[in-house]
């Protein structure tokens, strides 16, 4: 979806509407200390534009923890999250960390701002990797194999620092597919307290058991699971440079 040419709202009109529980949402009535975080992180404007609704507003996405708007920040367009009211999380801090440890690593949409109740980030425009991976256009064997290649490499980065994502089995929900190649998103559920499966948990999310797998097939072979779990579990046990190499060569055949 292409967001040149849209029309913002300013975020004092969309106060004055019924249109304010998208900040408070699922509630109805946003607080002083929202309207006070959005000023602080210069939020001005918010746009009806995404591929999801929400009480007839378009946003870009809705999760269990928050739903994220496009809105205007200092003239450019930005992707806010917002947390839920309903939320388990207290506040946004702790995805704010996680979020802040990927993007040493160059990966995840780069942290532009946060508070307890948003999160403002890079807006990552493209398209969901399931929607990818469906679509009409043509793309070719090599431009599948890099976009995998690039997905499985931000796994092994967050691996390499101790941080889990915590979603990657189901990568479809957690990656968007941009010009320069995929993103993963959504680091709600990121830790560093317990053991990362960052590699492990993409590989099978990729080639075994979902939605995904069985779309690879017509373009790739399907890597044979035994050797793959092998090397998985030497992964495991030493997640080295040489053996996420190792596992990348079985996988795609080379």
């Amino acid at each position: 979806m292409d967001s040149t040419g849209l029309t913002a709202v300013s975020v004092a009109e969309i106060l004055q509407s019924p249109h304010q529980r998208l900040l408070a949402y699922p509630g109805d009535v946003v607080g002083c200390d929202r309207i006070s975080e959005l000023a602080d992180l210069g939020v001005t404007a918010i746009y009806d534009w995404g591929p999801k609704q929400i009480q007839s507003w378009h946003c870009l996405g809705l999760g269990y923890c928050g739903l994220v708007l496009l809105v205007q920040c200092q003239g450019q367009q930005i992707a806010l999250k917002v947390r839920r009211t309903d939320a388990s999380h207290a506040s946004l801090a702790q995805e704010a960390s996680m979020l802040t440890l990927a993007n040493t690593q160059q990966v995840g949409p780069q942290l532009l701002g946060h508070s307890p109740n948003f999160l403002l980030m890079d807006y990552v425009m493209g398209q969901p990797l399931l929607a990818w991976l469906q679509g009409t256009h043509s793309w070719t064997r090599a431009t599948l194999q890099s976009h995998l290649t690039q997905l499985l490499w931000q796994a092994f980065q967050l691996d390499q620092v101790g941080l889990d994502h915590g979603n990657l089995r189901c990568v479809t929900a957690h990656s968007i597919v941009t010009s320069q190649g995929p993103v993963l998103l959504d680091f709600s559920s990121a830790s560093t307290t317990r053991r990362p499966a960052n590699v492990t948990t993409l590989t099978q999310g990729l080639f075994w058991g979902t939605t995904i797998a069985p779309l690879l097939v017509p373009h790739w072979f399907h890597p044979d699971i035994q050797p793959c779990i092998e090397r998985l579990r030497r992964y495991k046990h030493h997640p080295t440079t040489k053996s996420f190499q190792r596992l990348l060569d079985l996988l795609f055949d080379r």
